[in-house]
């Protein structure tokens, strides 16, 4: 918008302090408030004003009809994405979008483009979702944070599950924001709490975080609020690639809105003194501060509120020899992990509809993250009863404040996932480094695929499912209600692994259409690739798993103990177990010190009998398990004879001398930054304030250093002293938004001249391509590098592969599918008959769909030929391709009734996948006939 900027509206009194406890009482700080000791601090008000698409004539039209948000955010879409102008918001156009969400929202593009609004976008979940969280928010009771349970037909409901995504695009000199359409993803706290509307998340792309673009970015973010429509958005988070805005209470060329719900609009300080009160955190890193955020922004769901008497804080226990004042976090044995009553891990399940309670949970509740898990005394360990947690000090991040005086958001337990058991696990490049540093022979690449027997297909379309995750997509398709908007309705599925599953299942065998035939070599042609490029190699005997402290003080130190809530079956003996016992390898991702893995013993205790699907780690000896291994969530648990018993454990690599005279130290804390502040303008203050918010955009050279350490690794050993410093040169990286530390220029320079201008001879054989000014290293010596081996062994079995899939059907064997065809012959037989009868309607009606098809062949080859080439899986143009490109659902319907099929309801087929016992069974009964 062009112009002069304008002033927030503050005609009207200020809104009401909503029902969650979020008024402010007189500020303990006096962040940043200079000039105003008179007035509450403000946040994120003196900043420029950036405009994302906003127009004061079109803005007074929207609050006239009072347009349904869904509706603004599609027509101010259009606008980011140059579909229309402003200036084509006419009153009679905007009058055809009055209504609700689910009335209004879908019609856009039609009425915009004065086409008529087809019916296959109404009543989308979307719009339905964004109606539900307006009348809970206008509601003001806080239903949004779930635990209400019904609400507008969904039961359990809660909010925040819509994603407002925009992406930022350099223009010009500086630069813009490009609306995406609305999805149903996720769920956070923050989204709950303020309602999805409320929040924008702007994905900021790789290219723009560096250099002087970088810089320059960093400046736009932190001194702008950006206005959409009128509605002011203000920067409060960045992490991992995005940054978060959240609405405040200022207007631009609009008034509020009671009916929207605009009166329980927050300011950026009452959202700061919610979750995490400056005062009660005045000892806090102020880099530190401003990563609490991200526990705010964790995809979870809201299960259970606790009462205040029974969320209780208690200590963690420490390795001997501690010693005095703030321990280390090598010495915290139960750090980030609490306790949590079995009547509490009870009423997640039903909440969840879990089929068996779990041992533990992964989650935040209050200012704590971490696991929590069942509590050891058997008081605690019965189903009926209140709920009770117990947090430990090493997972409270965010001092509140007494619980009995906070908004209950704070006393619900948001669950990121419950305790569970993934496998088999695959090696990554990394562990294969450090398992052949541990002497490891180099393992085999498997490949299986048959295609003899009655049941092989049965076994094809298992693996092509695993391979595509395609249930879990169409799962996540389906739960975000985007199937219709998509537009799978009739023509080819959305991706290749999809086609190639239907096909199947339809009756279709490889061997006898060339469709099926080359999806089939596409799928196998990218697990191939995906085993060579990320080494992603699975071992049969392992599992990831979280881990847990010894609850008990039972293990000694250097054991462990697993116990599946499942059998688990050697693969060696065949025998079956629940429990995994003698000595094991685990691990954390990465893997960049030789001491990241270590063996240990798996042993059976019978004190932690009911403690299934999580590995539990000692609480005994001069420092954690845990520390020894690299950093994530889960660790992996490995048995497999040809890998453990070969395997030596690496000494403890402990970061080398003089490491910190790399850094650059920027630790504030948060009484110095307000002290700081207090001396500025007010302006300069809330700019300041909002480079702490906007951390996480600093440019890290995170990934740079992990490339730096590949090639040490690569030309000087994998425990040279070279390479150990560069891996905790990244590690420190890795935690530079927390610690305040920064790589001195001079340093990352140095480092990047010696390690910069050079890639292993792996990493440009799977690139087939090299940097300009960059050289290929090519290791010497008489052992190859594993990684090596692996690339050129990889590609030459995928090439061999390849050959031996290409002779197994011949192109002459492509005969016409009489199947799909009969229909048609039929129907052409029907038409003679009756034109020889002199009834010519039959024939006449051929005729015309005849035509009618000729032409749209005609159309589709036209639009082929637009486009630089076919899109991937739709395969080559030969005769099927049109048939199944535009009818894709009709012919393998034929298919299935020609083959005596059950058609199934698509939202039973999109589900369905085959358990492996069955596979298994299928496959010894194979072997039995072969035999």
């Amino acid at each position: 918008m062009a112009g002069l900027k304008r002033a927030p509206d503050w005609s009207l009194p200020p809104p009401p302090a909503v029902k969650r406890k979020v008024s402010p009482p007189p500020p303990v700080v006096n962040l940043p408030q200079v000039g105003r000791k008179h007035r509450s601090p403000e946040f994120g008000v003196e900043l420029d004003i950036v405009y994302i698409a906003h127009c004061e004539n079109a803005q007074a039209l929207f609050d006239k009809h009072e347009l349904a948000w869904g509706t603004v955010f599609e027509l101010a879409r259009g606008v980011t994405r140059g579909m229309w102008k402003f200036q084509d918001m006419t009153e009679p156009r905007l009058q055809q979008l009055k209504g609700t969400n689910a009335q209004s929202a879908w019609k856009v593009a039609t009425v915009m483009t004065d086409k008529a609004p087809s019916a296959t976008g109404a009543h989308s979940e979307l719009w339905l979702e964004y109606d539900r969280e307006q009348l809970a928010l206008a509601e003001n009771k806080g239903r949004g944070l779930g635990t209400m349970g019904q609400w507008e037909g969904k039961d359990n409901w809660y909010g925040g599950k819509i994603q407002q995504v925009a992406r930022i695009v350099k223009a010009g000199t500086t630069f813009k924001f490009e609306l995406e359409k609305p999805e149903i993803r996720r769920s956070h706290r923050f989204a709950r709490f303020l309602g999805s509307r409320r929040i924008l998340q702007v994905r900021v792309p790789d290219n723009l975080m560096y250099d002087k673009v970088g810089s320059a970015l960093r400046e736009f973010s932190i001194s702008s609020k950006f206005v959409l429509c009128g509605r002011v958005f203000v920067p409060f988070h960045a992490k991992e690639g995005s940054m978060y805005l959240m609405e405040t209470n200022e207007n631009i060329d609009r008034r509020t809105n009671l009916g929207h719900g605009d009166g329980h609009r927050l300011t950026l300080y009452q959202f700061v003194r919610w979750h995490n009160p400056l005062e009660l955190n005045f000892s806090q890193p102020i880099s530190k501060w401003s990563t609490r955020w991200a526990l705010g922004l964790s995809t979870s769901v809201p299960t259970i509120e606790f009462s205040p008497e029974n969320i209780l804080f208690i200590d963690d226990r420490y390795a001997v020899n501690c010693g005095e004042g703030k321990p280390p976090a090598e010495k915290i044995m139960t750090d980030g992990c609490g306790y949590i009553s079995g009547a509490a891990l009870t009423a997640i399940m039903r909440v969840m509809k879990y089929s068996s309670r779990p041992t533990a949970v992964q989650g935040r509740i209050a200012g704590a993250k971490g696991m929590w898990v069942l509590h050891p005394d058997s008081e605690y360990q019965i189903p009926d009863g209140p709920p009770i947690i117990w947090i430990r000090d090493s997972q409270n991040k965010i001092k509140l404040g007494p619980l009995h005086k906070v908004d209950s958001a704070h006393r619900i337990f948001d669950l990121l996932a419950p305790s569970r058991v993934t496998g088999p696990s695959r090696l990554s490049s990394q562990t294969l480094v450090n398992l052949a540093h541990g002497h490891v022979p180099l393992p085999e690449v498997r490949q299986l695929t048959e295609w003899g027997g009655p049941d092989s297909m049965l076994m094809v379309w298992r693996a092509v499912e695993q391979a595509g995750r395609v249930v879990t997509s169409r799962l996540r398709r389906r739960i975000a209600g985007q199937a219709r908007a998509l537009g799978l309705a009739g023509g080819e599925p959305l991706t290749l692994h999809e086609s190639v599953l239907e096909l199947l299942q339809a009756g279709f065998h490889p061997l006898k259409l060339d469709r099926l035939f080359g999806g089939l070599e596409r799928v196998v042609t990218l697990v191939l690739d995906d085993y060579i490029e990320k080494f992603h190699i699975p071992v049969k005997e392992s599992l990831e798993a979280y881990i847990i402290p010894d609850p008990y003080g039972v293990l000694e130190e250097g054991q462990i103990h697993f116990r599946s809530s499942e059998l688990i079956t050697d693969s060696e003996s065949g025998t079956q177990m629940d429990t995994v016992t003698g000595s094991v390898l685990v691990w954390r991702n990465p893997t960049r010190l030789p001491s990241d893995v270590q063996k240990v013993t798996a042993v059976s205790h019978p004190k932690l009998a009911n403690y299934f699907d999580v590995i539990v780690f000692p609480v005994k000896g001069e420092r954690s398990l845990a520390s020894y291994l690299g950093g994530g969530d889960t660790v992996t648990l490995v048995w497999s004879k040809r890998l453990v018993e070969n395997f030596n454990t690496s000494p403890l690599c402990t970061a080398p001398a003089g490491l910190s005279d790399d850094f650059e130290r920027e630790v504030e804390h948060v009484k110095d930054f307000d002290r700081r502040v207090s001396k500025l303008s007010q302006k300069e203050a809330q700019t300041a304030f909002q480079k702490v918010l906007l951390l996480g955009l600093a440019e890290t050279k995170i990934g740079l250093y992990s490339k730096f350490h590949d090639l040490a690794v690569y030309e000087r050993g994998y425990a040279s002293a070279t390479a150990i410093r560069l891996a905790y040169m990244f590690t420190t990286c890795l935690d530079a938004s927390k610690t305040g530390l920064r790589v001195k220029s001079h340093v990352f320079e140095e480092d990047r001249k010696s390690c910069g201008n050079r890639k292993p001879y792996y990493m440009v054989a799977l690139e087939q391509s090299t940097a300009e000014g960059q050289t290929v290293s090519k290791r010497k010596g008489s052992t190859p590098y594993i990684l090596d081996a692996l690339v050129d062994e990889g590609r030459r079995l995928r090439d061999d592969f390849l050959k031996q899939y290409s002779v197994l059907r011949s192109s002459s064997t492509n005969t016409t599918d009489h199947d799909l065809t009969s229909p048609y012959f039929s129907a052409s037989r029907r038409a003679t008959q009756a034109s020889h009868a002199g009834f010519n309607v039959l024939q006449d009606n051929l005729n015309t769909i005849k035509g009618h098809v000729k032409r749209a062949h005609g159309d589709w080859l036209a639009a082929i030929a637009l486009q630089k080439k076919a899109p991937e899986g739709r395969g080559s143009l030969d005769p099927s391709s049109f048939g199944f490109s535009v009818a894709f659902t009709e012919l393998c319907a034929i298919k299935a009734r020609a083959q005596g099929a059950v058609l199934f309801a698509d939202r039973f087929a999109e589900v369905m996948c085959i358990p492996s016992n069955i596979l298994r069974a299928l496959s010894q009964a194979q072997d039995d006939t072969d035999d």
